[in-house]
This record gives structure tokens, C-alpha cells and sequence, in this order.
């Protein structure tokens, strides 16, 4: 997202599906892309790119992974999507607080050939309960 590499667990994904306009949110904050309609289910649509404070957004959202977390289905905007990796505990790392961007990022996971690239983890739920919030 944004240049960023980013991850979460696969156990919340559904499924990928292409980039829909999204209809915006009166009130909503900006990282709120608004609501789809995913076969007759809508769905909210956020875009992280723009909660870690990238000034480009959803220009470069080509993929919607739709997850779910809190009972919802809920639709975050990507860039692209690589590939599924397992990553092995040694390979996460904690973050403090300051670096969480308000208790979305878990972590970094140490991935690629020869850990040499570092994802940062998402907390899916968590983007749900902000976004809900709202």
C-alpha cells in the first residue's frame, strides 16, 4: 500500500476482488473509501494508504481484499496482492506504540529470500473496530 509492503493473517481473508468505486461516507473520515456493492452486500471499503498518511490514497488501489473480522465483511484497498507466505514466529518482530499508527500495525514480518524484506503485519479486527467507529 503506498510503496509499503504490507501483510495479515490469511485466516481473515475471503477472497480478492478488482478495485470498484467506492461511494463516500458523509462524515467519513479520508482513509474511508465508502461502500461497495459486492453481489448485493455492501461493503466499507478503507484505504490504508491514506491512514499512514500517504497524500496519494487510492490512486494506486487496483485490488480490494475483502476480510472479515467482527462479524462484518470489510474491504481494504491495495495496491497489489503478492503472494501468500507462511512466516514463522522468529521472523515477527513487535512494534512499540508510536509505530503501531494507533494499534493497526501488530508488527513487522521478516519476509522473501533470506528475510530480506521487512511487511508490516496489519491487525484486520482493528481496522474494523476504527473504521465502525465512526
Amino acid at each position: 500500500m503506498a510503496g509499503r509492503l504490507c501483510a495479515c493473517d490469511l485466516e481473515a481473508v475471503r477472497e480478492i476482488v478488482p478495485a470498484h468505486a467506492a461511494t463516500r461516507l458523509p462524515g467519513a473520515p479520508e482513509w474511508v473509501r465508502g461502500l461497495i456493492n459486492l453481489r448485493g452486500t455492501l461493503v466499507t471499503v478503507v484505504d490504508l494508504a491514506v491512514r499512514f498518511g500517504s497524500a496519494d490514497g487510492a490512486s494506486g488501489t487496483r485490488s480490494i481484499i475483502v476480510a472479515e473480522a467482527e462479524g462484518k465483511a470489510f474491504g481494504i484497498g491495495v495496491d497489489e496482492v503478492r503472494d501468500v507466505q507462511s512466516v514463522a514466529e522468529d521472523a515477527l518482530e513487535e512494534v512499540d506504540a508510536q509505530r503501531a499508527a494507533g494499534g493497526i500495525i501488530r508488527g513487522l514480518a521478516h519476509v522473501g529470500i533470506a528475510r530480506a524484506e521487512t511487511a508490516l503485519v496489519v491487525d484486520v479486527a482493528e481496522i474494523v473496530r476504527q473504521a465502525l467507529v465512526l
